[in-house]
C-alpha cells in the first residue's frame, strides 16, 4: 500500500513541476530579458536614440521625418505598441468597450488613484525619507514618475497574462493616458516647481496612429475578415506578451546603460529598494481598496493600469529641465529603475494569480 502511494506521489510531482513552470514561464522570460540587457545593453535602449540627435537634425534640415530604425523609440512606437492594440481590437467587441466606458465610477476611481493618491503617497514618502539622508533628487525623480499617466502596453499584456478584463484595461489606459496630457504637467509643476504647458512635447498624431487606429482596425477585421475560431487557433491574445518582452528589453537596457557615474552606490541601491517597496505597497493598497466592490477580472485590469506608469512625458520634461545639470542623473535614475521594478513585480503577480494553470490535482 505504501509502495503504491509512493508511485502515485512520484507521478504527481513532475506534473506539478510542469504546471509550475508553465505558470511562471513568462516571468522567467522577463528575467532572461533582464540578463540579456545586462550582457548586451547597447543592442537596445531608448536612451540610444539620444545619440542620433545629430542625425535627426540633419534629417530635419532636409525635411525627413522618419525616425531612425536603430533607436528603441522606433521599435516601441512603430512596431510593439500598434501590434498590441491591433491584437486588442481583434479581442474586444465595441459593446464590451462601451460597457467598460460606461463604468464611470471605476474610471473616476482610477483617475483619482493615478493623479491623486499616488502623487500624494510619493510626496508623503519624500517627507519621511528626507530625514534619513536619502538623496533628495532621487526622491524628486520618484515623485515625477508617480505623476505620470499609465503605460500604453504593459497593462494590456499583463491583463491578458492574468486573464483579467481586457476591455476595462483598454478603456482605462486610454482615458488615463490622454487625461494625463493635461493633468501630469500640472502635477509636475507642484513637484518640480517647473513644467511645460499641456501637450508640449507630446506627439498626439503619433499616439493616435499607434493606439486608436490599430484598435479600430482590429475591431473592423474582427467583424469582416477574421473568424473567432482562427483567432484561438493562431494564438491571438499571446502576441502582446512577446511584444512586451521586446519593450522590456529596451527598458532594461536603459536602466543598465544609465549614466550613474556621479552617484554613489548607496543611492543606486536605495533607489532599487524604494522602487520595489513602493510598487508592492501601491498594489496592496489598491487591492485592499477595491477587492470588496470589484469583480476579480476587473480589479486586476484596473490594478495594472493604475500601478504601471509611462515615463515618456516625464523623461522629456526632465531632460529639458535638468539637461547639463549636476542633479540630472539623480533625478532621471528613478524613471529608469521604477518601470523595471513595476514590470518585473507586475509579471510575477500576473503569473501567480493567473487561473489558467491550476496546481491542484
Amino acid at each position: 500500500m505504501m509502495h503504491l502511494h509512493y508511485e502515485q506521489h512520484t507521478k504527481i510531482q513532475p506534473k506539478k513541476q510542469n504546471k509550475l513552470f508553465q505558470r511562471y514561464s513568462f516571468f522567467f522570460s522577463m528575467l532572461l530579458c533582464m540578463l540579456l540587457a545586462t550582457v548586451q545593453p547597447y543592442l537596445g535602449g531608448t536612451i540610444e536614440s539620444i545619440k542620433f540627435e545629430k542625425l535627426q537634425r540633419i534629417r530635419a534640415s532636409i525635411k525627413l521625418t522618419v525616425p531612425s530604425i536603430g533607436s528603441g523609440n522606433f521599435i516601441v512606437w512603430y512596431f510593439a505598441v500598434p501590434l498590441t492594440y491591433l491584437e486588442a481590437g481583434l479581442l474586444c467587441t465595441p459593446y464590451s468597450l462601451y460597457m467598460a466606458l460606461k463604468n464611470g465610477y471605476l474610471i473616476l476611481f482610477v483617475m483619482v488613484f493615478i493623479y491623486g493618491v499616488m502623487p500624494f503617497l510619493a510626496k508623503l514618502a519624500t517627507y519621511l525619507l528626507i530625514h534619513s539622508k536619502v538623496n533628495i533628487w532621487l526622491l524628486k525623480g520618484i515623485e515625477v514618475l508617480y505623476c505620470m499617466p499609465p503605460s500604453f502596453t504593459s497593462n494590456l499584456a499583463l491583463c491578458q497574462l492574468a486573464q483579467a478584463d481586457l476591455p476595462t484595461s483598454v478603456v482605462t489606459t486610454l482615458v488615463g493616458h490622454f487625461g494625463g496630457f493635461f493633468l501630469s504637467p500640472i502635477l509636475l509643476y507642484f513637484v518640480l516647481g517647473a513644467s511645460t504647458p499641456p501637450l508640449v512635447g507630446v506627439n498626439v498624431k503619433e499616439i493616435i496612429y499607434s493606439t486608436l487606429l490599430p484598435l479600430i482596425i482590429g475591431m473592423v477585421l474582427q467583424f469582416s475578415v477574421v473568424n473567432p475560431n482562427i483567432c484561438s487557433i493562431i494564438g491571438i491574445g499571446r502576441y502582446s506578451q512577446g511584444l512586451l518582452l521586446i519593450i522590456a528589453y529596451y527598458w532594461f537596457s536603459d536602466a543598465v546603460s544609465a549614466d550613474v557615474s556621479s552617484l554613489q552606490a548607496i543611492d543606486i541601491l536605495l533607489c532599487i529598494l524604494i522602487a520595489c517597496i513602493a510598487q508592492l505597497f501601491t498594489c496592496c493598497l489598491y487591492w485592499g481598496l477595491c477587492s470588496r466592490w470589484l469583480p476579480r477580472n476587473i480589479l486586476l485590469a484596473a490594478l495594472f493600469v493604475s500601478t504601471h506608469k509611462s515615463v515618456g512625458l516625464g523623461g522629456w520634461i526632465l531632460r529639458s529641465t535638468y539637461h547639463g545639470s549636476a542633479q540630472g542623473p539623480a533625478v532621471n535614475l528613478p524613471l529608469l529603475i521604477l518601470p523595471v521594478a513595476q514590470l518585473v513585480l507586475g509579471t510575477l503577480l500576473a503569473s501567480w494569480i493567473a487561473p489558467q494553470y491550476s496546481l491542484q490535482n
